[in-house]
């Protein structure tokens, strides 16, 4: 995680400028778009034929891909075909600087019954290392509570008896940001780590189900009956048709905390058993949604 601090006043500082020409000093035609006030930028630039996209603060160029011709890797077309989640159609393929072959790392835009997602897969050792996607475009992580929006900060400072850990700043496919902060807490004598969804504005979205966490996995889940927004969603979904959810606590559960409370969901599919992890707020709108595709 880094401490991160403000700069100058200016649209792009001459010190994050000065980060992308220090590793790619042939870069030009330079587009920087702020992630984090003042703080993180995205930089597409070009060197040469090729095009790439960095994240760059003040210190450092935080991760860097270039944008490849070649739709998708072969092998990770291959894997997606037998999954249940085939059938969408992938572009903006990017390839991680860094990578050594025969390793690959790629982040594409994988669009499924109409909507984009960010789709990671990675390669190591002549084996998959994972192949997922979701809605988060990027990830940033660092340790300074100052950029949480306020509203976010007072909800976490009112109980004494949580620790504030670290944040990540999520940023979706379409720019628009949350926030995952992590505190950890005493339970039992145990140390516990328990994490909250904030919006933009601050306001609390999801909690992990840490602060009532279930005895026994395999018994049932802690409500009756979903909210009524969230069963539609769920059966007017098109990429889990063919998916269902076990009725045991391991597979859905209600997370309360301070009179609050939201779901957590994993949809698996029995036949190339893909799984889907699914959160809702309180009223049963969906926060967020995470594709995972099954691999040996």
């Amino acid at each position: 995680m880094n401490q991160l601090e403000p700069l100058e006043p200016e649209p792009v500082p001459s010190k994050v400028i000065a980060q992308v020409k220090q590793w790619y000093p042939n870069a030009e035609n330079l587009v920087f778009k702020p992630l984090v006030e003042k703080l993180v930028w995205e930089v597409k630039f070009d060197e040469g034929a090729n095009k790439y996209v960095s994240l760059a603060d003040s210190t450092k160029i935080w991760e860097t891909y270039r944008f490849s011709g070649e739709s998708a890797p072969p092998k990770m077309l291959a894997l997606v075909e037998k999954s249940a989640f085939r059938g969408g159609t992938f572009s903006v393929n990017r390839d991680m600087i860094g990578a050594v072959a025969p390793n690959e790392y790629n982040r594409l835009i994988y669009n499924l019954h109409g909507s984009d997602y960010s789709f990671n897969w990675v390669y190591v050792d002549n084996r998959v290392a994972g192949a997922a996607f979701g809605e988060t475009l990027y990830w940033i992580l660092y340790r300074d509570m100052s950029t949480l929006p306020q509203k976010a900060q007072n909800f976490i400072n009112a109980d004494p008896q949580i620790k504030y850990e670290g944040l990540e700043l999520k940023v979706d496919v379409n720019y628009k940001k949350s926030y995952e902060v992590q505190v950890s807490f005493d339970k039992a004598g145990v140390k516990t780590y328990a994490t909250f969804i904030f919006n933009d504005e601050g306001d609390l979205q999801w909690f992990s189900r840490a602060f009532n966490e279930p005895e026994d996995l395999n018994g049932p889940p802690n409500y009756d009956k979903l909210p009524e927004a969230m069963q539609q969603y769920l059966d007017s979904s098109k990429e889990l048709a063919g998916f269902s959810s076990q009725p045991i606590a391991g597979m859905q559960w209600m997370a309360e905390y301070r009179g609050e409370k939201c779901y957590w969901i994993r949809y698996l599919n029995n036949t190339t058993f893909d799984f889907c992890d699914l959160q809702f707020d309180k009223d049963g709108k969906l926060v967020n949604k995470m594709y995972f595709i099954y691999f040996q």
